[in-house]
């Protein structure tokens, strides 16, 4: 990278996500010089992570390091840390990485830091319910799925099969019905064969949603294709369900009808 010029318009971005990452490469023949702060080393494209928790891609494939992305731009300096303070007046960013902390100073500050995952007031849902925001978040769940095949596997009890079979799904936006149809192929098409003992396709994924519509964001007639499919893969999709609790053996739903559970 040129070292940059003195008194040259400098622009700090925050974040290499798509918001970020597309501004710093938008600045690529700007008289600017640009600090680009990451809290990883690598850029990631989010709407794949479901496949990644299901085993389709490895974490490489959807995360390619920023540097090598940003190789051919000779105006923007890549640098490891997540920025804990930002002085508007002295026109500053102060970021740590581990065993150090910095200043940078901006002219222009560009902040993309993308978003955490949302939990609507119920954080401690988070212990037992993992979102999927990050590469650890998509392993933490790949681990999870295969490894309830696994356990009913050596389980005995038909009972305990049928739990660590069933799987829920919360959330009918696109990363939801994604990984609640992705796990339904997986179950009836890609691992079949690889158990002696249990039959995956007696699988239940079940897909709820605190609204009356799935993919409602797309349009009723997209929505009205989707819930098709599904319905055609096996998902049980329960509209209308409002999430209110969960533990480490189920989930408990606040429904018209009133509360009740539904198991893992």
């Amino acid at each position: 990278m040129n070292t940059p010029a003195e008194g040259r318009h400098r622009v700090v971005v925050v974040g290499a996500g798509f918001g970020g990452l597309f501004a710093t490469k938008a600045l690529r023949n700007a008289p600017v010089d640009v600090t680009l702060i990451n809290g990883t080393a690598h850029h990631l494209f989010q709407p794949l992570l479901y496949q990644v928790a299901t085993g389709i891609l490895s974490e490489g494939e959807i995360a390619p390091p920023i540097r090598e992305i940003l190789r051919r731009q000779d105006n923007v300096e890549v640098r490891l840390g997540t920025v804990t303070d930002v002085d508007v007046t002295a026109r500053t960013v102060t970021a740590t990485a581990p065993g150090i902390s910095y200043t940078v100073g901006y002219d222009s500050l560009i902040v993309a830091a993308g978003a955490s995952q949302s939990y609507f007031g119920n954080d401690q849902f988070a212990e037992n319910a993992p979102g999927m925001k990050s590469i650890d978040d998509a392993l933490e769940l790949r681990g999870r799925i295969f490894g309830a095949f696994e356990l009913a596997e050596l389980e005995t009890d038909p009972e305990m099969i049928d739990r660590w079979l069933t799987f829920v799904v919360v959330g009918a936006g696109p990363t939801g019905v994604e990984m609640a149809g992705q796990i339904a192929e997986l179950a009836h098409r890609t691992l079949p064969k690889q158990y002696r003992r249990i039959d995956t396709r007696r699988v239940r994924v079940i897909l709820l949603d605190a609204l009356d519509a799935v993919l409602p964001s797309f349009g009723d007639h997209l929505s009205t294709r989707a819930l098709r499919r599904l319905h055609q893969m096996g998902i049980e999709v329960e509209l209308g369900n409002r999430v209110v609790g969960v533990d480490a053996t189920g989930i408990e739903v606040d429904t018209l009808a009133g509360i009740s559970e539904s198991s893992r």
